[in-house]
């Protein structure tokens, strides 16, 4: 599938079975679940990824870790995190090339076009031979909607399933092979 084309979301939200939960006032129990799929803001999203980011750093995992934050300077406030998951791990960032980053730090930037169904998309996706997790979660409104942007609504997915991030990993590892930007 052509990156323009590819959607983590559309092709991995079927993947977790039941109802789809909105998380506005959830739980930190329920945030951590293995598996869920959910309606949400920004800050329970920044909570998730922190959560699977921390897993990678304390346990010091090998493996790949992918993730898209629609553009890269969304990236910037937490670059640090991803230049020490790259001390261990592969690490692959997507997004629209909107912001200069530095092509030596240790992190593979995959520049996705700006009509790209991934441009609508926020994910991470740990792959490890002794941890595996992702969430994906699809934009329903888009940047420039909200006086502040984490009041952004999200729909999307959370799963540990080998099977799933195993789908997810299928659809991205053929993009990473691509010239990096430069």
């Amino acid at each position: 599938m052509d990156l323009k084309s590819l959607s983590l979301f559309k092709e991995c939200f079927g993947e977790v079975e039941g109802a789809t939960d909105k998380l506005s006032d959830a739980s930190l129990s329920q945030l951590n679940a293995r598996s869920l799929k959910y309606e949400t803001k920004v800050p329970q999203l920044e909570y998730m990824c922190l959560m699977m980011e921390n897993m990678v750093l304390t346990k010091k995992l090998e493996g790949n870790v992918y993730a898209g934050f629609q553009k890269f300077s969304r990236a910037k406030n937490v670059i640090d995190r991803f230049q020490a998951m790259a001390e261990y791990s592969n690490v692959y960032i997507f997004g629209q090339n909107d912001a200069a980053m530095d092509p030596n730090d240790g992190i593979n930037y995959i520049e996705i076009p700006p009509e790209s169904e991934l441009m609508r998309e926020w994910f991470l996706v740990i792959d490890s031979p002794k941890f595996k997790s992702m969430m994906v979660a699809y934009d329903m409104e888009g940047f420039g909607t909200h006086e502040i942007e984490e009041d952004r609504k999200f729909r999307g997915m959370k799963s540990s399933s080998p099977r799933v991030i195993n789908k997810a990993t299928d659809l991205l590892a053929p993009h990473t092979k691509a010239t990096p930007i430069a």
